[in-house]
């Protein structure tokens, strides 16, 4: 059975996990620009987790068979005065990672963390939740759907040399 925790601090877990993302993300690049240096790992956990303090963030994971398997972190974007000027006032919240272990993907594990970082964001008062989608990873965009996320901004890039 999974359970999905609160984040304890093994800073291991969440290295590892980034680490298959991110070798994931650079095997479907199209552009081939993505890489993974081998200190990737520690400086984006060590960015995230500072992430995390300071703006009111959560981090969950996924524990099944004596391991952990999937991870999910977001945190509560500040809305500032020039965010009035173009939107009607609210309280957002941005999910910065979600990883399920390639081993685990197809157990309904995603939807458990969305589920649960999805209800601390309703406590924390948020209106609106936004998530980034790699373009090439049609799988993840897709399951976003699923759960009722659409598309808002699309960042288009052009390989000029």
């Amino acid at each position: 059975m999974v359970k999905i925790i609160k984040y304890n601090g093994d800073k291991k877990v969440l290295v590892n996990l980034i680490e298959e993302l991110q070798d994931y993300l650079v095997q479907i690049d199209p552009l081939k620009r993505l890489r993974r240096l081998s200190e990737y790992g520690e400086i984006y956990i060590d960015n995230l987790l500072k992430k995390i303090e300071k703006q009111h963030g959560m981090i969950y994971v996924a524990e099944f068979e004596n391991g952990t398997v999937g991870m999910i972190a977001g945190v509560i974007e500040e809305f500032t005065k020039n965010d009035e000027i173009e939107c009607i006032p609210s309280k957002t919240a941005r999910i910065l990672e979600l990883i399920v272990s390639e081993k685990y993907r197809g157990n309904n594990i995603g939807s458990l963390l969305m589920n649960k970082i999805e209800g601390y964001f309703q406590i924390q008062g948020c209106d609106i939740i936004r998530v980034e989608v790699f373009e090439p990873n049609k799988k993840t965009h897709n399951f976003y759907q699923k759960l009722g996320y659409q598309d808002r901004v699309i960042d288009m890039v052009k390989k000029i040399l």
